[in-house]
């Protein structure tokens, strides 16, 4: 229980920690509402359920042994966030704004940042399978536990940072003139997120 314990606090700590999804949540609800924040969430779990998938199949090792692979998923990320921050820079604001879009397109931003996060990557690669005991015979079965409890860590604090960031929303919606400055800000955020993502993985490529 002790490790259990501390792995979950570890969670806690490295989705707190900033990173390219929690600052995207953050923009996103800021920009479009609480249920925009909370669908990207949503497709934030459901990345992570194929991280989870990929460790305990073994994936994640074959993934470690060609690095380069991850490096380009992490850059094909950064460039639909570039794409999404450039359709974000002339939109509207608010929940009316959120209305006007459906719902999966913000979930399918969440599955995509997800995969493409190298973060997450690194985390299932490298970090995860240490708290899995020596002992344990069914590695895979394991290795899906431990996931699930990085998801409740992740989906606690992703939820909570959506509805700070609705919070945010319901006051530009109060005050358009401050909206469209903000609206800008989210814009230029998801695209220094973009940045965030791109460099590492370009970076790493050329030293390959």
């Amino acid at each position: 229980m002790r490790r259990l314990a501390a792995y979950f606090g570890v969670c806690l700590l490295v989705a707190l920690a900033p990173g390219p999804d929690n600052c995207f949540v953050l923009a996103q609800s800021a920009a479009f509402g609480a249920w925009a924040g909370l669908w990207v969430t949503a497709g934030l779990m459901c990345g992570l359920c194929v991280h989870i998938t990929l460790a305990a199949l073994g994936m994640a090792t074959a993934l470690a042994r060609w690095p380069s692979s991850a490096d380009v998923i992490s850059a094909v990320g950064a460039c639909y966030l570039f794409y999404m921050a450039w359709g974000m820079w002339g939109a509207g604001l608010g929940g009316a704004a959120a209305e006007a879009r459906p719902w999966w397109g913000f979930w399918l931003r969440g599955v995509i940042l997800n995969l493409s996060n190298p973060k997450v990557i690194l985390f299932f690669i490298a970090f995860l399978p240490r708290f899995l005991p020596e002992t344990c015979r069914r590695r895979a079965l394991g290795l899906m536990g431990l996931g699930a409890l990085f998801m409740a860590a992740a989906a606690t604090v992703m939820g909570g940072v959506a509805l700070a960031g609705g919070g945010l929303s319901a006051f530009l919606g109060r005050n358009p003139a401050v909206a469209a400055w903000v609206g800008r800000a989210a814009a230029l955020a998801v695209a220094a997120i973009g940045l965030w993502v791109l460099v590492p993985a370009l970076a790493a490529l050329r030293k390959r």
